[in-house]
């Protein structure tokens, strides 16, 4: 029996596995990556965009992000975190389209409107107490 061996194994074929797996290779182009995937097609899980984990996002509009502490602060820090992830990883996109890696940025990103929706007088206080610290 014969045993293959691999430098680097991706679990699942999502849009994570395959961002990591492209920034592998150009860092270390040499290194042999399997991607191990359970499904029939990859994708189609959690990066399935009606799952939403399939979206990049700038992470202001979603309220988990940012919830209110019982005496009614608000730390923005981790929505800021992942707002400037997601600024760098567009980066990275623009770079690969720049190098010809990505051909048509249009198939693989597209920006969409987004908002957020409250409902009841204590929630959209909230919101706007929100909006106020992240402006």
């Amino acid at each position: 029996m014969s045993k293959n061996t691999v430098d680097v194994v991706l679990i699942g074929g999502g849009i994570m596995s395959a961002t990591l797996g492209t920034l592998i290779k150009q860092v270390e182009p040499n290194w042999t990556i399997q991607i191990i995937e359970a499904r029939d097609t990859v994708a189609t899980e959690s990066s399935n965009a009606w799952n939403n984990a399939g979206t990049g996002h700038a992470a202001l509009c979603e309220l988990n992000y940012m919830p209110e502490a019982a005496d009614g602060s608000m730390n923005p820090a981790k929505a800021i975190d992942i707002n400037e992830q997601f600024q760098l990883s567009r980066q990275w996109w623009s770079s690969l389209v720049k190098a010809g890696v990505l051909s048509d940025p249009k198939r693989f990103i597209n920006a969409t409107p987004h908002m957020t929706f409250v409902q009841g007088e204590k929630n959209v206080e909230f919101l706007r107490h929100r909006f106020e610290i992240l402006k």
